[in-house]
């Protein structure tokens, strides 16, 4: 039998397949908004429910070097979330491949160590993590199509992207539970960068009450989730 927190890393796995697929047919429109209100689900996730369960007495270094690492790999990735008219021309090589697997890896363990500290957080994390995927992986895919990039060509990064979550979902198996407080705090650093420092600027590059009301939006799904399972 599969244990839930595989499952939950295909599911992600297959939303990052799926949003990266997407652009290649169709024309998305409206990318701000949808990385506003992942930056919402994601901040809120940091705030209700992982930090709750960080011992940040003891683990506030580790916070700290969550946020720094993935503040480091993001800016030699040189690869995030951002609007339809205001994308970076870069290449996508295989420093930026990588890059954005260890950070895929890294969401894996943490759905994984997030449910087996409490299956309402591995959950929670999960849904953070797709929302969240989803604009970084449509404007992934938006790059490769304007810098005219093959199909054959954008699949490799795409599947790549896509196969990291279960990867790293998997292999969390392996690490004692003695280390799981840790990796936590860890994924609260790691997930304070990418909420405030990558999506939530990224979507007020340009003044819009729109954008606001979606960050507000993604923290309404939290709590009605929160509603829900009664946490």
């Amino acid at each position: 039998m599969i244990e839930m927190y595989v499952i939950y890393g295909l599911l992600a796995g297959i939303a990052t397949l799926l949003a990266g697929l997407l652009p290649l047919y169709i024309n998305f429109r409206g990318i701000r908004y949808i990385i506003a209100f992942a930056a919402g689900v994601v901040i809120a996730t940091v705030l209700l429910d992982i930090l709750p369960e960080a011992n940040l007495k003891k683990d506030a270094w580790v916070v700290a070097l969550g946020f720094l690492s993935f503040y480091v790999i993001g800016k030699l990735v040189v690869l995030h979330a951002c609007g339809e008219a205001e994308c970076e021309q870069h290449s996508i090589n295989m420093v930026s491949i990588f890059g954005m697997a260890m950070d895929n890896i890294v969401d894996g363990i943490a759905i994984t160590v997030g449910y087996l500290t409490n299956p309402h957080l591995g959950l929670i994390i999960t849904v953070a993590v797709i929302i969240h995927e989803i604009p970084q992986d449509v404007t992934s895919t938006i790059i490769m199509k304007n810098l005219g990039y093959s199909t054959r060509k954008m699949l490799f990064p795409i599947l790549y992207a896509a196969v990291s979550y279960p990867v790293g979902a998997y292999a969390a198996v392996y690490i004692p539970s003695a280390f799981y407080e840790t990796i936590i705090a860890f994924i609260a650093g790691a997930f304070i960068y990418i909420g405030v420092g990558d999506l939530l600027l990224e979507a007020h590059k340009k003044f819009n009450i729109k954008v606001v009301m979606s960050v507000l939006l993604g923290f309404a799904l939290l709590f009605a989730l929160e509603a829900v399972m009664g946490h």
